[in-house]
């Protein structure tokens, strides 16, 4: 199982290109603000009477003038990209919600509404994030997708009917593949900043168009003066609208030079995460053929034109401001072998398709040491297996098809009642409940109960004790690919309803005051996405580029997870000293092995500081955290879900397949 995509190196190239882009648009913002100086300066001249000086004069350059003008352009610009990322603050169920999407549920009687749905589902866990909710734009023919949001916790993809309809299980999962990589690499919050950049960048534009419009309508009359007059504010209106389109022409070029290097990384991704080259291919081609293309016709698909997986005019040429490279040259990086023949193309598939068709086989896995394979599949490994820390840190953010496969058969297992009750809104709460009940005889379980009920009714109450058989007989290795299908779930209900439902889980777990580290993280783990996307959290930028400003939450998540992993004495000091000899020497000697009582209120509050650190910081801290699990080469089950549970926590997905001998990953 090869892995060739970092996830800390795609995500610090995501903020390079970041950077790069506001630097970018910066300069188009400092020559739109020279320009209208220019303008201004020549519409004072103008107006001004002959042998009379220009107000402000101070010889070449008016400082005091290009300053109102930079303040008021700035101010503008700045106005109106805020008001537009504050109009997509809820993320990608607001631009599904703009392009007229309609958000599909589990259960379909559409066959091929279902399959979509399956195949998100599939690769949301192969990849260790959360199910994201699909939408389907029902008006659009064209075979076109999207991936949306500012992190995974608000992310949602996007369907065009036409990709349901026109596209095989395998072309529709190398769309959906495609997508994932944007939401793994971190695409997506810089892709939803540009929209707030280009808007204001056009208002300026737009405030020439309503300028113009405006004389129309002003009051008839023939004086010079009043002539004159118009004649300046005609300048000046038709000044700013085409200054304005041309700083917006210039911002595009970036946008569009930024899109296309994303997108043959995507594609690349795509090939990687399905192990199929031909079903990335075969959908770009299907594009090539359809008489539809990809186009979208939604009035606001060119909003996002940089989001969609091809060109949404459905060109499969590039131009300057193409946000797409072309098709051909797409299809040739993934499968070299294509001429671009599409007519050539179609006569094979039509041979094909004429063929007797037989049930595919599903893929096997790769032959390799692994947690649940065939012939140990479901079990607990009690005595663990050998595993090298670097497996833990090479699979973060970089799924493969073993992990699809291994997913199909992780979800094959669980019983279909508890899987139908993962995925509705309503039975997903009660999933969350039956968790974090005491045992029976316990002296708060009845608390936990009778609050249950006063909270959300008696059936609620009376269906999480249905429910609790199932939940508490789940294998460990379900629990986490078991809460990433609940989130799913949960993010269909109102803001209010998800209120109600976290104090009650708060509640739960403070009034007893009795869990695990594992139970912690998968906690932290369900509110953290859930409160982002709900609005409750930010997603807060990066604010620690160095390990040193995180010296005391990394010595307490380490001895924190040495004694969990390890157990007390010699053993934990001995992990924890192996995990602390991965960070950099100029630190090493401020760790010292913490024992006493659990500190989970301590230790809820360090994720949250590490959560906020740079990919590259986070990367160190996880290699020491893997090390120190895996100090005694032995990693059983409820460890390797330890580490994930932990990398998700600090917005790393780890896929559930680790593989025991890892190929290292290439920036």
């Amino acid at each position: 199982m090869r892995r060739t995509v970092d996830f800390f190196a795609s995500q610090e190239l995501a903020r390079r290109n970041s950077r790069k882009l506001v630097v970018l648009l910066g300069i188009t913002l400092v020559c739109l603000i020279a320009s209208i100086y220019v303008l201004v300066v020549a519409v004072i001249g103008f107006a001004s009477p002959k042998g009379t000086s220009v107000p402000f004069d101070f010889g070449w350059i008016n400082w005091p003038l290009l300053g109102l003008v930079g303040g008021l352009v700035s101010a503008v610009v700045s106005g109106g990209s805020l008001l537009k990322i504050a109009e997509l603050r809820a993320g990608g169920s607001k631009v599904a919600s703009l392009l007229g999407g309609r958000r599909l549920q589990p259960g379909s009687r559409d066959p091929a509404e279902q399959r979509v749905m399956n195949v998100v589902e599939e690769m949301a866990l192969a990849s260790g994030i959360p199910v994201p909710p699909v939408y389907v734009l029902d008006d659009e023919p064209g075979i076109n997708a999207f991936a949306a949001g500012h992190s995974i916790d608000d992310a949602v993809i996007g369907v065009n009917r036409g990709t349901i309809d026109q596209l095989s299980r395998d072309e529709l999962q190398g769309v959906i593949a495609h997508e994932y990589s944007h939401i793994l690499n971190g695409d997506m919050r810089m892709s939803l900043r540009m929209i707030g950049i280009l808007h204001g960048i056009q208002v300026i534009a737009l405030i020439g168009w309503a300028i113009i419009r405006s004389l129309r309508y002003s009051s008839s009359g023939n004086s010079k003066e009043k002539g004159g007059g118009i004649a300046l504010i005609l300048a000046i209106g038709a000044g700013l609208l085409v200054l304005g389109s041309v700083g917006l022409f210039f911002a595009r070029l970036i946008k569009a030079s930024v899109s296309r290097q994303r997108e043959y990384l995507a594609d690349a991704s795509a090939v990687q995460f399905t192990r199929n080259p031909a079903g990335i291919g075969d959908a770009l081609k299907t594009i090539g053929l359809s008489s539809a293309h990809s186009t979208v016709k939604a009035g606001q698909a060119e909003l996002i034109s940089h989001m969609w997986f091809a060109n949404m005019s459905g060109s499969g040429m590039a131009g300057l401001l193409s946000t797409h490279p072309p098709l051909v040259s797409r299809i040739q990086k993934v499968e070299p072998g294509f001429n671009g023949d599409f007519g050539e193309w179609q006569r094979e598939r039509s041979r094909r398709r004429e063929r007797p068709q037989e049930e595919p086989a599903k893929k096997p896995l790769s032959k390799k040491q692994g947690f649940g394979l065939p012939g140990g599949f479901g079990d607990n490994i009690a005595g663990g297996l050998p595993l090298d820390p670097s497996i833990l840190i090479a699979a973060i953010g970089s799924p493969t098809d073993d992990d699809v496969v291994f997913s199909q058969l992780l979800v094959g297992k669980v019983p279909d009642q508890l899987l139908e009750a993962v995925r509705d809104v309503y039975q997903g709460c009660c999933v969350a409940f039956c968790f974090l009940l005491e045992p029976a005889g316990s002296p708060v379980r009845q608390k936990q109960l009778d609050q249950i009920a006063a909270r959300h009714g008696v059936g609620t109450r009376d269906d999480t004790l249905a429910l609790e058989p199932l939940v508490k007989s789940a294998e460990i290795r379900w629990r986490l690919p078991l809460f990433e299908i609940v989130q799913g779930a949960l993010t269909a209900m109102s803001r209010e309803q998800y209120l109600s439902f976290r104090e009650t889980v708060l509640w739960l777990i403070e009034v007893d005051q009795q869990i695990t580290l594992f139970e912690f993280f998968l906690q932290n783990h369900l509110l953290t996405h859930l409160d982002r996307h709900f609005g409750l959290r930010p997603n807060e930028r990066v604010q620690f580029e160095r390990l040193e400003q995180l010296l005391p939450e990394t010595r307490l998540l380490l001895s924190m997870i040495a004694r969990y992993s390890k157990d007390e004495g010699a053993n934990a000091a001995a992990a924890f000293a192996a995990g602390v000899a991965e960070l950099p020497a100029e630190v090493r000697s401020q760790f010292v092995f913490e024992t006493g009582p659990s500190k989970l209120a301590a230790l809820n509050a360090a994720v949250k500081r590490l959560a906020l650190a740079a990919p590259a910081v986070r990367k160190q801290v996880l290699t020491a955290a893997a090390t120190t699990i895996a100090h005694d080469r032995q990693v059983n089950v409820a460890e390797a879900e330890l580490f994930r549970a932990l990398a998700e926590s600090l917005d790393c997905p780890v896929p559930p397949v680790i593989a025991s001998k890892p190929e290292l990953p290439v920036a």
